[in-house]
């Protein structure tokens, strides 16, 4: 079952250089949360519906593949709406 997460994680950083710092932080977050035996954080949705539809679903599969999303199904809408911006920090 953990055989495809490098696979994943190699789909993640064979998309682009600007999607491959998303990704690459959400492995390397998903390693943390995994390897410290805590869960998702509350906000994993809000964080993940910044990213592209694409994006997005590769993100889902790996998710779920290591075993950290295990709540219900994504609907055909959220998994293919654009992308939400990010919120500006600070002046």
């Amino acid at each position: 079952m953990l055989r495809a997460a490098p696979y994943l994680v190699a789909a993640f950083l064979a998309a682009g250089p600007a999607s491959a710092t998303d990704a690459e932080q959400l492995a390397r977050d998903a390693s943390d949360w995994l390897l410290s035996g805590q869960g998702l954080p509350r906000d994993y949705r809000v964080r993940l519906m910044q990213m592209d539809s694409a994006e997005r679903l590769l993100a889902i599969a790996y998710l779920r593949r290591v075993g950290l999303l295990t709540d219900g199904p994504w609907t055909v809408d959220d998994l293919l709406r654009p992308a939400r911006p990010r919120p500006e920090t600070g002046p």
